[in-house]
């Protein structure tokens, strides 16, 4: 069209006195210029496809190219920019169904009392992935992963090939990979599920803003996490002028936007509070409350200790301002204060109390107000303040080193976890080089946000840390909480690594007792999508899909499967406590049919299993 082009025609192009003629700049603040620039652009495209849809001659091929333009003008400025790219595992599926195949030599049967099943799913995650869509849509309540850190050294690879330092498409490449795969494992958690991922500097920017944009007002918080200390190598480099690295993130996110994930609250050591200074003693309808050193310094032992540490003088009286460095320096000391927990206070806020004249001033009493119970105490202005029992503070603490005394709730920041990667070759019997977790790290991370009977997915499984530490947290607390792993078999992973694990766990390995578990494990697999009996071909791997929905074994003799009328006609119900049955096989039943089963628990198998691959197919 050369010359006849519209868009070559500046005469259509509406001034910027025409677009800016209803603000008056001496008093107009644009704050996005932008913006202006954009709407500018709008107009004037606007304009154009006005002109050429209402000519007489034929310019759909301008119309087309215009509304093009217009799109792209029209999208979001704020957000995550980055190169699309494609996968050959995406693009593989344009003909070839993904199934799953189950290995049953590799299936473990360590829990006899217990019928249900954990799974490793071992092939491209992204099938994996998709797979699980048909049978733990709104399932799933944790989703924990380790993606690569696309460090540049061998650590991603995309499309068959690792990507280094000097590819152009670096982060978009990582971005594009991450963007599908997170997409589908939002569907796959519950309405008020979360995802947790662990990653580096590399990446983490990138990751936010896409997780941001995948889940708006999804996001809970960064936990900082020390993964080492500075030695070694890091010594150099520090004195060197470089600013090491020494911690790794941990983002979380939820699906409904709530931020109260920490179900379980963890926590660390923390030193005494010199303000727990006062001590009750019994008086049964009330306590006298006498000033902590009081007590100590009748305890001739405990001076004699704290004389030896050169912390009081002998003949000297104990000093109330010191309490805290009694505690933390002499164990006579930190003992008497522990077991005497329930007795030693310190004041709190402000509390109103009905009946004040029934209260003896500077006494302390029992208080019950709603359902709660409080110490409280009269001064002399007749005004009460609460206590607070020492006691309240104490437990064993989720550090390195666990240990009984004062505590602190950990927020987001989780110390010290380069302490465990001294012994991080032997957690789980199995070696793995390329970034494998602290297994307390992760076993803390499910503690703190599953309850007893969740499931949680890892479709960067990996070294199977994921799978140990559901095991030992259900070990731990009595819970029944399940486990889907999904990994790659590059370099045989999957076999020598994460099943790997998963045996030596059931077994047994060091000093650690065994953690029975059942467990199931598939590999991917293909059906070609023109086969000409395809829906025979769907149907006769549905098996797999009805035991990782359910968690079961369908080799169990007291389990049935029907998927179509010969199955129903020929089926033996001796001994059949459940059958899963094709709803549309079901509907076959006549009154005499429905009889046969009235002993026997009938379970529908989801048409939605393979209907989209069928009904494209048709």
């Amino acid at each position: 069209m050369d010359d006849e082009r519209l868009i070559s025609k500046p005469k259509f192009r509406p001034s910027r006195k025409e677009v800016m003629m209803s603000l008056d700049k001496e008093k107009f603040f644009n704050d996005d210029p932008r913006a202006s620039e954009r709407n500018e652009a709008l107009l004037y495209i606007q304009k154009l496809l006005e002109k050429a849809r209402s000519g007489t001659e034929n310019k759909e091929e301008d119309i087309k190219e215009l509304e093009e333009i217009q799109r792209l003008l029209n999208q979001k400025k704020y957000g995550l920019v980055w190169e699309q790219h494609d996968e050959k595992a995406i693009h593989k599926m344009r003909d070839q169904i993904p199934i799953f195949i189950e290995d049953s030599q590799k299936k473990i049967k360590g829990r006899a009392q217990d019928s249900k099943y954990n799974f490793l799913l071992v092939g491209e995650n992204f099938y994996s992935l998709h797979l699980l869509r048909k049978t733990h849509t709104g399932k799933i309540n944790v989703i924990y992963i380790d993606p690569p850190y696309n460090t540049g050294h061998k650590d991603f690879m995309y499309n068959d090939q690792f990507i280094n330092q000097n590819n152009e498409y670096i982060h978009s490449k990582w971005i594009s990979f991450m963007d599908v795969r997170l997409r589908q494992a939002k569907e796959l958690l519950t309405y008020d599920g979360i995802i947790i991922i662990h990653i580096d500097n590399h990446e983490y920017a990138n990751l936010k803003l896409l997780m941001d944009e995948i889940f708006p007002n999804g996001y809970v918080t960064t936990i900082h996490v020390e993964m080492s200390t500075v030695q070694g190598m890091k010594v150099r480099s520090a004195k060197l002028g470089n600013i090491v690295k020494n911690g790794e993130y941990i983002l979380v996110y939820s699906k409904n936007g709530r931020n109260d994930v920490m179900k379980h609250p963890l926590y660390d050591h923390t030193n005494f509070d010199g303000h727990y200074n006062y001590f009750l003693i019994d008086k049964k309808n009330y306590y006298d409350c006498v000033p902590l050193v009081q007590v100590l310094q009748k305890n001739e032992a405990i001076l004699r200790q704290l004389e030896s540490l050169d912390l009081v003088k002998q003949g000297v009286v104990l000093s109330n301002s010191k309490i805290g460095i009694y505690y933390d320096s002499s164990k006579l000391v930190r003992n008497f204060i522990n077991e005497n927990a329930d007795f030693v206070v310190r004041d709190h806020t402000a509390i109103k109390a009905k009946d004040s004249n029934q209260y003896v001033t500077g006494k302390v009493y029992h208080f019950e107000h709603g359902n709660r119970e409080y110490l409280i105490q009269k001064n002399k202005n007749g005004e009460f303040t609460q206590k607070i029992r020492f006691s309240d503070k104490l437990g064993y603490s989720d550090d390195f080193r666990s240990e009984y005394g004062p505590l602190k709730i950990r927020g987001d920041w989780w110390k010290d976890f380069y302490l465990d990667m001294g012994n991080i070759n032997k957690e789980g019997g199995v070696s793995f080089s390329n970034g494998k977790k602290p297994l307390r790290l992760v076993e803390q991370l499910l503690r703190a946000t599953t309850d007893k009977n969740d499931t949680i997915l890892d479709f960067f499984a990996g070294s199977g840390t994921t799978g140990e530490a559901v095991l030992d947290l259900n070990k731990r607390d009595g819970g029944n909480r399940r486990f889907i792993l999904a990994t790659n078999n590059e370099d045989q992973i999957a076999d020598k690594i994460t099943y790997q694990r998963m045996l030596n766990v059931n077994k047994g390995y060091t000093k650690h007792a065994s953690c029975p578990l059942n467990l199931k494990y598939f590999n991917i697999g293909f059906i070609d999508s023109k086969n000409p009996d395809l829906e025979t071909a769907l149907l006769s791997n549905v098996k797999t899909l009805i035991e990782l929905r359910n968690g079961v074994d369908l080799k169990r003799s007291d389990i049935g499967i029907v998927t179509n009328r010969q199955e129903l006609e020929s089926i033996n119900l001796e001994g059949i406590n459940v059958v899963y049955i094709r709803g549309r096989v079901r509907r076959m039943l006549n009154e005499k049919g429905v009889e046969s089963f009235d002993n026997v628990k009938l379970i529908d198998i989801p048409e939605t299993f393979f209907a989209k691959e069928m009904r494209e197919n048709i």
